[in-house]
């Protein structure tokens, strides 16, 4: 009779909670290979083809990826290479015969962490899957939320947010911890690009070097090369001492530059030649001096259009762009809104020294249908503005309102589409429901005619929690 440590892979870490996503087209294998999975105790999706795969990747929660190389509708290589452009952070690994290998180790260069040769044994693939898996619970992200102690969370935990493309970029800045590469940030003002920016280099191997911060909008258009690059004394009228630019500031950490758009062209040359050379001319220098500087780069506007327009470098974009992350509005992703409001409620009474206070439920319903243009920012500063004007111990609807606000409160709180306008009616019945049952999951359900899943599945699209 074999031993029971030769049938199951004895593991340390406890990796039940993270899912993993198997996509084979030869049912025999897939069966085989989703059972040993669960007879392991990890939770799994299967999908036969790439588009399959697709569909369960666009649910979330997916931790990591096994694919075939050879698939129906294309290859493990194309899918491989959209999970790392849509869904970075992802960790892949590569099942082939014996005659791609090649292409296996090619992808395993390119990104993808493993490969196995098939055929495999089963034993072998879980010990592979748990190892990687391992990998992922044990790493943990270090963050300063709000200028507080430091905090740790683990990568796709949702401490940025509980939607799936927040969990996505905490899985991302976990995979870059060891890289250098040039990072470009996109996404609307407001929506915590510095915040992301800042999770980059506290988790990297610069962590306890400067973290330099420019907004290039703000820098005077006449001294920017002055501010980035530094002078010597005399270089111009008024230069009477030499002046160490920022990116000198920044050696052997990381610089962050926002609205990089924002940087004139001429001056956009000089910065290619520090992305290139890892070396800075300070105006009115004659050599050039060596740098060791992360970029991490950020802007709210379309930077491919700006090359288009010539209004902004090629080469530059190029090289500031090895790897994007993209963070989408918080309209898009409204999961994230009470969460955060909640985080902001707490974290402003701490810094305040006061009760920390609790949003109502109809503060909360008025929340998520709120269009929010300036993003996490404008909620940010609402729930401070709320906290401290509050006169009792739970923030009410009528307390959420944004210092600049003319509108009439009703039509601030509306919606703009007929998707917002359901959702709205819907979370607010769904709150009702669970007020009047005394939040008894199962008596909410049957009076809203649902099933006690169909709620609960709700709730957390919504973001609904008892306070």
């Amino acid at each position: 009779m074999a031993k029971l440590s030769e049938m199951f892979y004895v593991n340390t870490v406890d990796v039940s909670g993270l899912c993993v996503l198997v996509v084979e087209d030869d049912e025999i294998m897939r069966l085989s290979v989703e059972d040993r999975l669960r007879l392991e105790g990890i939770p799994v999706r299967v999908a036969c083809d790439v588009a399959g795969a697709h569909n369960q990747l666009e649910k979330g929660d997916v931790n990591l990826v096994v694919t075939d190389i050879r698939l129906p509708d294309g290859s493990g290589a194309d899918l491989f290479y959209d999970i790392s452009r849509h869904y970075p952070g992802i960790p892949v690994i590569l099942m082939t015969a014996f005659g791609d290998v090649a292409d296996a180790v090619a992808l395993v260069k390119a990104g993808a962490i493993d490969y196995l040769t098939k055929p495999f044994d089963l034993k072998e693939f879980i010990e592979k899957v748990h190892r990687n898996l391992s990998r992922i619970e044990d790493q943990h992200l270090s963050a300063n939320f709000l200028g507080l102690d430091n905090e740790t969370f683990r990568p796709g935990s949702g401490a940025l947010g509980k939607s799936t493309a927040m969990r996505r970029i905490e899985r991302l800045v976990a995979r870059l911890a060891s890289v250098d590469s040039s990072i470009l940030i996109t996404g609307e003002s407001g929506v915590g690009k510095e915040v992301v920016a800042s999770l980059l280099h506290n988790n990297s191997r610069r962590t306890g070097n400067p973290f330099i911060r420019v907004n290039c909008a703000a820098l005077p258009q006449n001294i920017v090369e002055s501010e980035l690059f530094g002078h010597e004394k005399g270089a111009f009228t008024g230069a009477t001492q030499r002046h160490i630019g920022r990116f000198e500031q920044a050696n052997t950490g990381s610089i962050f530059l926002d609205e990089i758009a924002e940087i004139p062209p001429e001056t956009q040359v000089k910065l290619l030649r520090v992305l290139q050379e890892q070396v800075v001319d300070r105006v009115g220098g004659r050599e050039p001096v060596p740098l060791d500087v992360r970029i991490i780069a950020a802007t709210q506007v379309e930077l491919d259009e700006a090359v288009k327009d010539g209004r902004f470098r090629s080469d530059l974009y190029w090289r500031l762009n090895v790897i994007q992350v993209h963070i989408p509005p918080l309209r898009d992703r409204r999961e994230d809104i009470l969460y955060l409001a909640r985080m902001f409620a707490e974290r402003h009474a701490i810094e305040m020294g006061i009760t920390p206070k609790r949003l109502s439920a109809e503060a909360e319903a008025k929340l998520i249908t709120m269009p929010f243009p300036g993003n996490v920012r404008e909620l940010r500063n609402i729930l401070e503005r709320a906290v401290a004007l509050c006169d009792g111990p739970s923030i009410m609807a009528h307390d959420l309102m944004s210092q600049d606000q003319d509108q009439d409160e009703d039509e601030v709180a509306s919606p703009h589409t007929l998707r917002e306008t359901v959702e709205s009616a819907e979370r607010q019945a769904i709150l009702q429901a669970l007020i009047q049952c005394g939040w008894t999951i199962g008596q909410a359900a049957e009076e809203l005619s649902i099933s006690r899943k169909s709620l609960w599945e709700k709730m957390k699209r919504y973001g609904i929690e008892k306070n």
